[in-house]
């Protein structure tokens, strides 16, 4: 079997000018490129099968691109078979792209790989996920805001960057759906949304201090979404996501992420003495596990402290003299 094979010929006309004015048309045959043959258990064959399965269709835009960038780390072996893709090809990938581009990115690639393999086992392509188990590097989530952190940032950042991180942190919203919000989701009272990656439809009461921030900004609005740059155009995701830790270094913050500030809100809520479900109506997480993550050392020490105090004081000094 020949490894490149053309698509239809196409024809191309040209026409031209005689000595004596007439105009006359040539037709030529218009070879197509050379496309590489794609083996029907190849890699390469897995992922296109996959990008136009139902399930890939169901996912969110936002999931579709992050996926995609990804994706693109395992299809550069597009010829192997999908059977020779081991946990060991896998756990190379995931250090070299550590690497390159730090632990954030490789678990990024691990959660892609995994769903492609996942629904790889579905469709009977291979039995088993070389997937299976593999665990992120540390450091693989993205970082948390504190709280004082957050309030430096209010009170330093430029005013396009510091609505950002005024919406984030009373909203637990992600990116997309904090700068895609617009006015109209506001009505003085809550915040009506429609969460992009999950499709949750989502009412947030709106705190007693963000409803004073939002009030303001609504009087000075040029714009029908809620954050905007400092041209007044609204936010592109990935630009934010350049431009805002280049503004946490200029007032002296670590280069802190948009996601960041959705922990913050979880983890907030879970020190005042929310339960994961009570969050959870708030961020939106279809999956209590990521609320726990979250939350983990917010719930640890609100319990632990809860837990202690149940303890009833007694005196030791009774029987210490008894012992003396």
């Amino acid at each position: 079997m020949p490894p490149f094979k053309r698509s239809s010929p196409k024809v191309r006309t040209v026409k031209k000018t005689l000595a004596d004015g007439t105009v006359k048309s040539y037709r030529y045959e218009r070879k197509a490129p050379l496309r590489p043959r794609v083996a029907p258990d190849s890699v390469g064959a897995l992922t296109m099968a996959y990008r136009v399965s139902p399930e890939w269709l169901g996912l969110a835009e936002s999931t579709r691109r992050t996926y995609s960038v990804y994706l693109k780390e395992i299809e550069r072996l597009h010829a192997e078979p999908v059977t020779a893709i081991t946990r060991r090809t896998l756990l190379s990938l995931r250090d070299a792209i550590a690497a390159m581009r730090g632990a954030g990115a490789s678990t990024g690639f691990l959660r892609s790989v995994s769903a492609l393999f996942t629904w790889a086992v579905h469709r009977e392509w291979v039995t088993h996920s070389p997937a299976h188990l593999i665990r992120p590097l540390p450091g693989g989530h993205l970082t948390a805001w504190t709280w004082a952190q957050a309030q430096h940032a209010m009170a330093a950042l430029p005013e396009s960057y510091r609505r950002v991180v005024v919406l984030a942190t009373y909203t637990g919203q992600r990116r997309g759906d904090l700068i895609a919000l617009p006015w109209s989701a506001y009505d003085g009272k809550v915040l009506r949304l429609k969460q992009q990656k999950t499709g949750v439809r989502l009412v947030v009461p709106v705190h007693p201090d963000l409803r004073a921030e939002l009030d303001a900004w609504r009087r000075g609005a040029t714009s029908t979404i809620i954050l905007t740059t400092d041209r007044g155009l609204p936010w592109q995701g990935q630009h934010l996501s350049h431009m805002l830790p280049l503004a946490l270094g200029r007032i002296d913050l670590p280069p802190l992420g948009v996601h960041g500030l959705r922990k913050l809100a979880a983890t907030r809520l879970a020190e005042f003495g929310c339960s994961m479900h009570e969050i959870a109506s708030i961020t939106g997480h279809k999956s209590l596990s990521m609320v726990q993550l979250y939350t983990a050392s917010a719930d640890q020490e609100r319990l632990a402290l809860s837990a202690m105090s149940r303890l009833p004081t007694e005196s030791t000094a009774g029987n210490r003299r008894l012992r003396d």
